[in-house]
């Protein structure tokens, strides 16, 4: 394949790290992120497969951490549903100021409140072949969003046999 450049070819490799900010949570992806730089002018493009389906395990993942949910994380979570704050209110009952107001860090959900936001996201998030335990969240003990954010979520590509698309292959947790 030719560069936009016309010069050169571009050679393929996959980073084994890539931090991705995929706007309010950190990624770490590995092993998966495509780069193609042209051997003539060194331009390279990076790709990331699926990123909707990353933006989803990513979530999910996030649900099921015990560390209290920041603001940019509930927008990114709603963003990864593809939810309007109106829609999001709507699925978690609750009002959409309130829904506002956690996104920008003014006032969060008590313990209850964010054990049911955390299984409602999980329940649609959950697409049959990437299944959550209710009861870890049940039993979750918070602990507060540390100063410094937390640690990037390391995200695999891996294979899953027999799914109903053309794809192969879904994002989860690395373990």
């Amino acid at each position: 394949m030719r560069c936009k450049c016309k010069n050169g070819l571009l050679e393929r490799s996959v980073k084994p790290e890539h931090l991705e900010d995929l706007g309010g949570l950190v990624v770490k992806v590995l092993n998966a992120v495509v780069v193609q730089r042209c051997s003539a002018c060194s331009e390279e493009m990076t790709g990331i497969p699926d990123l909707q389906g990353l933006s989803r395990a990513a979530a999910m993942a996030r649900a099921l951490s015990p560390v209290r949910l920041s603001g940019k994380e509930v927008r990114f979570i709603r963003r990864a549903l593809d939810m309007t704050q109106k829609d999001f209110a709507g699925a978690m009952d609750l009002s959409a100021e309130h829904v506002s107001r956690w996104e920008n860090d003014h006032k969060g959900l008590g313990g209850a409140g964010e054990k049911l936001v955390r299984h409602n996201v999980c329940a649609l998030l959950s697409d049959g072949s990437c299944e959550y335990d209710p009861k870890a969240i049940a039993n979750m003990q918070f602990v507060p969003f540390p100063d410094g954010g937390i640690a990037p979520i390391e995200m695999v590509r891996v294979r899953v046999p027999h799914r109903a698309n053309d794809d192969d292959t879904m994002w989860s947790e690395a373990a």
